[in-house]
């Protein structure tokens, strides 16, 4: 009988972690490297061996590159938008076919460990949305032979929530601070919840510290970076009463905190870990209670959608039909309904935003359609989006039947909300 699994996946540029869910200890667990059970930082780098002729990945790459001859393939990350090639033992591979090798093979060399393993929901955390990444992590599902809603793409910040509304309440009773500190510097995102409002809110403010903090800047000055920081906390503390700081990133992995560690711990728990978003992706993939807060509350963050939109049935209550509800990533958001006109070539849409409360509507005339009785047309009405305000309603003429078979017709109304 097969072991299932969730997986959550943190995809950085250097390294990647994973961790699945302990359903005995009911949390996420990280995966340790098989070579080295200490860190479970696993390095994107590949290697050939023309000794065996197979393909390591991570810890097993780094260890094997000294002990067998044959190839090492770093710098995938950087050269995801190269047309240029790499020739490993006689065969040509893209940048991007050599992503997709090492994202699938850090999984496997995890799945490995288990005599019969199925993966049941597997989501990727990424920094930000990048859509070349986007794409590729797209097709994953094909790959390894699963269905396509098995595998799921989010953010940092997403699994960054995930993983701070499944800790004990008393951390959130009130605003909550993640410092993100990575190689490319850092950022602050300060989460505030309002439970008075209807709807509850969650909204997220974010501030970008890459300048005054990065790794570059400083160098071996970790006095220097200490105070930096600390006159970044004390700044940020005054703004809010904040009940937990949870630090995550490279840049927090050595012990130079001193000055700002008394600055952060004056009345508030202080949490650093490097697998906060590893373990978010899970709390993700497991669904169910784990994402009580997202139905509990209305998430409003730089890159969720903060409209529903939808169409009126025109009728006597005015009733709202919703295609997409807001609160999600925008890169995440998309909804399909199907429609039956009855007597009218019109569509109403109609946007809501959370945020103002402001409603728009705007009346869509299907034009062209051929001449059919009374409900015996067919449209299919979807929403996508191009960011978190921009998108477009795509309307398809889907016939009726064989009788009336459809004439391929589609419409496209953009909109801003």
């Amino acid at each position: 009988m097969a072991e299932i699994f969730y997986i959550g996946m943190d995809l950085c540029s250097d390294f990647t972690q994973l961790s699945f869910y302990n359903d005995i200890k009911r949390e996420p667990e990280s995966v340790s490297q098989l070579n080295n059970k200490e860190t479970y930082l696993m390095p994107n780098i590949l290697f050939y061996s023309t000794d065996t002729e197979h393909w390591y990945v991570g810890g097993e790459a780094s260890e094997a590159r000294f002990n067998e001859n044959g190839i090492v393939v770093d710098g995938i990350f950087e050269n995801l938008d190269s047309d240029e090639e790499v020739t490993v033992a006689g065969h040509k591979y893209t940048y991007q076919e050599l992503f997709m090798m090492m994202v699938k093979l850090h999984i496997d060399s995890f799945l490995y460990r288990y005599e019969s393993a199925e993966v049941k929901k597997l989501v990727i955390s990424v920094d930000d949305y990048n859509p070349g990444i986007y794409q590729l992590l797209s097709r994953l599902y094909e790959d390894m032979g699963l269905e396509k809603d098995t595998i799921e793409i989010t953010s940092h910040l997403d699994s960054g929530l995930y993983y701070i509304f499944n800790q004990p309440s008393e951390l959130w009773n009130n605003s909550v601070a993640l410092y993100d500190y990575s190689a490319d510097g850092l950022n602050y995102y300060r989460i505030d919840i309002s439970k008075n409002k209807d709807p509850k809110t969650i909204k997220v403010i974010h501030e970008d510290y890459s300048e005054e903090m990065s790794l570059a800047k400083f160098g071996n000055d970790t006095y220097q970076m200490d105070i930096e920081f600390a006159k970044i906390a004390e700044y940020e503390g005054k703004k809010a009463y904040i009940s937990a700081v949870f630090l995550t990133g490279v840049g927090f992995s050595n012990k130079w905190m001193k000055k700002s560690t008394n600055v952060l711990c004056q009345g508030r728990r202080v949490f650093v870990g490097q697998n906060i978003y590893t373990k978010g992706a899970c709390y993700r993939a497991i669904g169910g209670e784990y994402k009580s807060f997202y139905d509990e509350y209305f998430v409003e963050t730089k890159e969720n959608v903060l409209s529903d939109i939808g169409i009126t049935l025109d009728d006597e209550k005015d009733t709202f039909v919703p295609i997409v509800t807001g609160g999600n990533q925008w890169y995440n958001t998309y909804g399909k309904l199907n429609v039956i006109m009855d007597d009218t070539d019109k569509i109403t849409l109609v946007y809501h935003n959370h945020k103002t409360g402001e409603e728009k509507r705007e009346t869509v005339r299907i034009h062209g359609l051929p001449k059919r009785p009374n409900k015996t047309t067919k449209l299919s009405v979807e929403v996508e989006f191009d960011s978190p305000s921009e998108g477009a309603v795509i309307i398809k003429d889907m016939g009726f039947g064989k009788l009336f078979p459809t004439t391929n017709k589609i419409y496209r109304k953009e909109f801003t909300v």
